[in-house]
């Protein structure tokens, strides 16, 4: 017998399978956000629609090579079992969309087993062995079962697991796992939308819960089980709930939503999902082509998740500018106020583009990271000012909790904490300064900030539009004037501008010492230069001989 590679190329043409037919207060907040931002998280409450699914699937040629190999495989050891593509692949690919992740379940063998098997094959077959991953169980993170992975070519990565089926004892919530059903396994996974099987031998799609297609069709999240016992087992599928919901723009069920906003489902997640898998949830929220924020932070807010997200450090005082004792930080009125600056900062953003849509598929790499800081920035705007106390430095609320609660990168935490909120103050006074443009303050500012500075001033503004200081169009066209001031003084940039004299210049020509008075030198030739913008090395060399003189 041949072994067939899945290396090779070809045109991707499709190859059908038919999909059975018969498978302030928040409130003051929503009212002050009419409109688009309203209007786009509407069908997250409503099952008043009919999604079109594809009537066959479509495997490209990829696909068709790979599972073909799989079978060989199977079939030259004799394994006897029925394989299977489980979950987002099935999901994706009834929607229309394209999908690489393919996870592969078995229910004779595990996923070990069949991977070592597909290695034989390749060696019995002349050909160089894959690599095998073994992603461990981890009960107490919620990941009860050993995965297998191997890069199969051009397929990409394809995951190896057998049907599982969990059982729970009374006195503990760990469960025992062991090979399970078909039907089983579809229970088990965490909503009915990725409950769906193709059986890559028949072609065919399973719906063995009876529900996922049909949920498919009307886009509602639901789990297979009750959901307080599917959260209680792994309470990061809240998260993901939302993250599903939002990117599809698909409604949560009534009995998934009254579990998730427990009390009880809460402090679970709190206690036992590490702060890095929370961390990539909420990223993936906030970024990706299928990305919907606007959608991820109504939910958010909806389910009242947004103190399980954005945790404080428990057991860390915290303090305000004052020194004082802050003990609002759990309090769900300061994350109303946080989910209003940012629904409000979204509105904000929408009303600037072109189509009115924020269009996160659009952005590139670094787009959607300062869509995330802008994002972050405005929903830990309440805890601008507050501070813990970490080995004996004060440290930012908003960057603790970025950086510790979120795991997230520290340039994140840096510059939305000690950039972003810390200078937004300082930004708005400018703003709203009675005096003339300063071309020196305001340089020396935007020097503080950096380009993030743009970012900074979208902040300063949506704190005044929630705030209701005065008229919105007033607070607007002072921005707009401001940013108008900044282009037109030639300041966009400052922050990247070198002094006109180095120091060993200032040492040479003008004979200062090293240190502070070195330092202090240099700051006045800045100083200088934001004062005299055209002016050139020679004429401020005179200047500062003449000073000395």
């Amino acid at each position: 017998m041949t072994g067939k590679r899945i290396g090779t190329q070809g045109n991707e043409n499709a190859s059908p399978t038919k999909l059975p037919r018969t498978m302030e207060s928040a409130a003051e907040v929503e009212q002050k956000l009419s409109g688009s931002v309203a209007a786009a998280s509407a069908s997250l409450t409503s099952t008043d629609v009919q999604i079109a699914l594809r009537e066959e699937i479509q495997l490209t040629d990829k696909e068709t090579r790979l599972f073909e190999f799989l079978l060989d495989v199977e079939k030259q050891y004799d394994c006897k079992a029925v394989l299977r593509v489980a979950g987002g692949w099935v999901r994706d690919k009834l929607l229309g969309r394209d999908s690489d992740d393919v996870d592969i379940v078995l229910d004779t063998m595990t996923g070990k087993e069949f991977a070592d098997l597909i290695n034989t094959y390749e060696v019995d077959h002349g050909h160089k062995k894959h690599h095998v991953g073994v992603i461990k169980a981890n009960p107490d993170q919620s990941k009860h079962l050993e995965t297998a992975t191997m890069n199969l070519g051009e397929i990409g990565w394809v995951d190896f697991v057998n049907l599982r089926a969990e059982t729970y004892s009374e006195e503990h919530r760990i469960p025992e796992v062991e090979f399970g059903t078909p039907l089983q396994d579809a229970e088990r996974r965490d909503f009915t939308v990725n409950s769906l099987f193709y059986n890559i031998s028949e072609r065919k799609i399973e719906d063995f819960t009876g529900r996922g297609v049909d949920d498919l069709r009307i886009g509602l999240i639901r789990t297979p089980l009750d959901p307080r016992v599917t959260f209680l087992d792994d309470p990061l599928r809240v998260l993901r709930a939302v993250r599903f919901a939002s990117r599809f723009n698909f409604a949560l069920d009534d009995e998934l939503r009254a579990a998730a906003s427990s009390d009880e489902v809460k402090d679970v997640l709190i206690k036992k999902v590490s702060r890095e898998r929370v961390g990539k949830e909420l990223l993936g929220m906030l970024t990706g082509s299928s990305a919907h924020p606007e959608r991820a932070l109504k939910l958010i807010h909806e389910l009242g998740l947004c103190q399980c997200i954005f945790l404080p450090p428990l057991g860390q005082p915290i303090l305000q500018g004052d020194g004082s004792a802050f003990e609002d930080a759990m309090k769900t009125e300061i994350w109303d106020r946080g989910y209003a600056y940012a629904a409000r900062l979204y509105q904000l953003l929408e009303e600037r583009s072109a189509n009115g849509v924020v269009d996160v598929s659009v952005l590139n790499e670094d787009e959607q990271n300062l869509l995330k800081l802008r994002i972050l920035a405005t929903f830990l705007l309440p805890l601008a000012e507050c501070y813990v106390v970490i080995k004996k430095r004060q440290q930012l609320l908003p960057v603790v909790i970025i950086r510790e609660s979120l795991k997230l990168r520290t340039r994140d935490a840096e510059d939305v904490g000690n950039v972003i909120l810390k200078n937004a103050t300082a930004l708005r006074e400018a703003v709203n300064s009675s005096e003339a443009f300063d071309r020196v303050r305001v340089g020396l500012l935007l020097r503080e900030i950096g380009a993030l500075w743009e970012i900074c001033s979208d902040v300063a503004l949506v704190k005044e539009l929630v705030d209701a200081e005065e008229q919105e169009e007033v607070s607007k066209a002072r921005y707009e004037a401001f940013t108008a001031n900044v282009v037109a003084h030639d300041l966009v940039g400052v922050w990247e501008m070198k002094p006109l004299l180095n120091g060993n210049e200032l040492i040479k020509e003008l004979d200062v010492k090293p240190g502070p008075a070195l330092k202090q030198t240099l700051d006045r030739v800045l100083l200088w230069q934001l004062e005299h913008p055209s002016a050139t090395r020679d004429e401020c060399l005179a200047h500062f001989r003449q000073e000395a003189a």
